[in-house]
């Protein structure tokens, strides 16, 4: 939130703590048990590269890994979920084989994507345009994840960006290099037009509400994606 990075002594100390629990594979574990989390991993390891690690060869093998994790459809998805089980099967002190045949998490793979917005040579990956022009054709609709299937998820934001919405997704496209022009991105930079109130903040239902000052957070990142955008 505050861009504090590894040039302050507890960022290093934080960073040297999530990354203990990095596997021989490239993930990160621990949140769901001996379990693979594609978006916590992918998450943890996009403030770590917001806070200057970009190129620590621990970071790259995260992104290394999170390459090689895509289902037969080219994108992500949650592979406890993609076995068809519940959070519960995370106690397991296995890892559970992945079953790749599963549809992939559009939300899922958009988490994802904040971390290739950060990387200055993959945001500008083949696989980046099109993991991005897939998030872009599944703007305000269901998802194949349980979890967050409802229409609704697009329009629940947070800032530092959480899971995926319609803010966060703006946001790391724009790094991505898709431009306004682009249809689905009209609709949506539109939708947000809308919902800006006479007192210049945005209306939208808000994650982790209990900081008084999140509207002001949502209403910055929003007004960023309109400067970046329009220029």
């Amino acid at each position: 939130m505050f861009a504090f990075d590894r040039r302050d002594p507890e960022v290093e100390r934080a960073a040297s703590f999530l990354l203990r629990h990095q596997s021989k594979e490239g993930d990160i574990r621990g949140i769901i048990g001996a379990q693979r989390a594609t978006h916590y991993t992918a998450g943890m390891l996009e403030l770590l590269a917001k806070a200057r690690f970009v190129g620590d060869r621990r970071v790259e093998k995260g992104h290394a890994w999170l390459l090689s994790v895509r289902q037969d459809d080219g994108e992500r998805a949650f592979p406890l979920r993609a076995a068809g089980l519940s959070l519960e099967a995370g106690r397991r002190k296995e890892a559970l084989e992945r079953v790749c045949s599963k549809p992939s998490s559009h939300l899922l793979t958009g988490v994802v994507l904040r971390l290739f917005a950060t990387h200055p040579r993959r945001r500008h990956s083949q696989a980046a345009r099109k993991a991005g022009e897939l998030l872009i054709s599944r703007f305000f609709r269901l998802d194949g994840n349980p979890d967050r299937r409802d229409r609704s998820y697009w329009e629940k934001v947070s800032f530092p960006f959480w899971f995926t919405d319609i803010v966060s997704s703006l946001d790391c496209l724009f790094l991505l290099g898709f431009e306004a022009r682009t249809p689905e991105v009209q609709r949506a930079l539109q939708w947000l037009r809308a919902r800006q109130g006479r007192d210049g903040r945005f209306r939208l239902q808000l994650l982790k509400a209990s900081d008084p000052e999140l509207p002001l957070w949502v209403s910055f990142a929003i007004c960023r994606i309109f400067r970046r955008f329009h220029g």
